[in-house]
């Protein structure tokens, strides 16, 4: 039996009243003996903004990442209405995709920022039906997690899955908005850019998906990005990102830095992002 599985449905059930404060707590001890993970991220805020964090900094940015987790995984306990009351968005704006989905066919790309979780089931409520990618855990937990989003009207698949970008342009063609999160190259043979910082851009690469699922299909690209405000998620959109492969991508790029840079609390990247920084 996979004892971590077990975890997860167990928190998927663990009422707010509970895990919050718990969440509260938590964070308030590990933002004051930082692990590596939260370090990383320290060094990784003090690039993007040119500050170096404070402890109460570190503390919102490790409360940020057990919201977003939790959150996750009680998306499937929540019903319509639920989700749509726990996210804010313009509805201008929300009725531009509508438009750009049914004309073009739409992809979106994200940061590792706030909840792309909820962004997502909230996206499949008001008429934009997401496929996206996701880490292929151990199986049973992979299927879990498939299962949750499927009910909520995701189409997921396996980051490792053959022939990707391909079937990614096919479910686009039928009819779902891609949504692919596009910050950070794991395998650092994207696309170069530079990231904008207050002493200067800093060299890095990042994913190639979205730009190639836009050009092979048509379809338009924007840049979404989430944070939390209050007890609600905020969504953040770009304009239209338009060009070729490296004017794209480095539009794109500028849009996720000044979305960091703004909420850098709520960026989830606690891993190394820039070259040469590791904690």
């Amino acid at each position: 039996m996979d004892i971590q599985l077990l975890g997860f449905r167990a928190a998927a059930r663990v009422p707010r009243w509970l895990w919050w404060p718990a969440a509260k707590w938590a964070a308030a001890w590990l933002g004051r003996r930082p692990p590596i993970p939260l370090r990383q991220w320290a060094l990784n805020a003090e690039v993007v903004t040119g500050v170096t964090p404070g402890p109460d900094d570190l503390v919102a940015a490790q409360f940020s990442w057990i919201r977003n987790t939790v959150g996750s995984l009680q998306l499937g306990s929540l019903d319509r209405e639920s989700l749509v009351s726990l996210v804010e968005a313009d509805e201008t704006l929300m009725d531009w995709l509508r438009e750009l989905h049914a004309t073009r066919g739409l992809v979106l790309a994200l940061p590792h920022q706030g909840s792309w979780d909820l962004a997502g089931a909230y996206a499949c409520q008001v008429g934009l039906p997401v496929t996206s990618v996701a880490e292929r855990l151990p199986r049973d937990q992979f299927e879990y997690f498939r299962w949750v989003r499927e009910q909520l009207g995701f189409r997921i698949h396996p980051h490792d899955a053959g022939n990707l970008v391909p079937t990614l342009c096919t479910d686009l063609r039928c009819g779902q908005v891609v949504c692919l999160i596009a910050d950070r190259d794991f395998g650092r043979r994207g696309i170069p850019v530079k990231w904008p910082t207050p002493k200067g851009p800093r060299e890095l690469t990042v994913p190639a998906g979205p730009h190639l699922i836009a050009r092979q299909t048509g379809a338009a690209l924007v840049g979404a990005a989430t944070h939390y405000h209050g007890d609600r998620l905020r969504i953040e959109l770009s304009e239209e990102i338009a060009g070729d492969m490296a004017d794209s991508a480095q539009q794109l790029t500028n849009f996720f830095a000044t979305q960091v840079r703004a909420h850098v609390h709520d960026w989830h990247l606690m891993q190394r992002f820039f070259p040469g920084i590791v904690a």
